[in-house]
């Protein structure tokens, strides 16, 4: 196996359901119409995208940016190969905002990273790791604040990336009712339909960091 393919091992394997543009339908818990995919950054250095596409992967989520200041070096990379394969591709920025302003100022950042890309599926906000002096309420604040600044500026959808302890602990219904969760848990997601209560639309689910079988 050639060191290009066994990069794509190293990515987190997704499914996305309904979640392109304009869907916003809860999934059910067995999976119906299912879109197998997976989510890439620098971590992965140069992916064979001929490879990804063959293995029956269909959708693409590139992390873009992250704070007000980083571009991911492999963005370009991934965009290109990604669409010159035929595959969806969607953007994810990394959240590590402490105030709304700074926040907004994210959300700017993340818009002019992508300006000019064309992405397939709604913009992703991955914001798992909270500075220690944030309340609750505080993270619902600076989330809501990237989110409704970035579909201002973007004019697109967008989604909430999130585990199952802070997706349920965390995030409230300020952001869960208005928002999509893409869920990241590594167990048995078919059994986790009760447990969103609290969202109204659970639309992926990131299930494993370990190669496709």
């Amino acid at each position: 196996m050639s060191k290009r393919i066994i990069c794509v091992s190293m990515c987190f394997f997704i499914f996305m359901t309904l979640f392109l543009p304009g869907k916003v339908n809860a999934i059910t818990s067995d999976g119906e119409a299912n879109i197998p995919g997976i989510d890439v950054s620098n971590w992965q250095g140069y992916i064979d995208y001929t490879a990804v596409k063959n293995s029956g992967i269909q959708i693409v989520y590139i992390k873009a940016s992250q704070g007000t200041g980083f571009k991911d070096p492999y963005l370009e990379y991934n965009y290109k190969n990604a669409k010159d394969n035929g595959l969806k591709v969607g953007f994810y920025h990394y959240v590590t905002a402490t105030s709304v302003q700074s926040a907004e100022r994210e959300a700017q950042f993340f818009a002019s990273v992508i300006s000019g890309k064309s992405p397939d599926c709604k913009l992703a906000m991955d914001f798992e790791v909270f500075d220690s002096s944030l309340s609750v309420a505080q993270i619902n604040e600076i989330s809501l604040a990237f989110l409704s600044k970035l579909k201002q500026l973007t004019g697109k959808d967008v989604v909430v990336y999130s585990n199952l302890y802070t997706s349920q602990t965390v995030f409230d219904q300020s952001v869960s009712s208005r928002y999509p969760l893409w869920l990241a848990y590594y167990g048995d997601y078919t059994r986790l339909t009760n447990t969103f209560s609290n969202w109204n639309n659970w639309i992926g689910v990131q299930y494993t960091s370990k190669r496709k079988s």
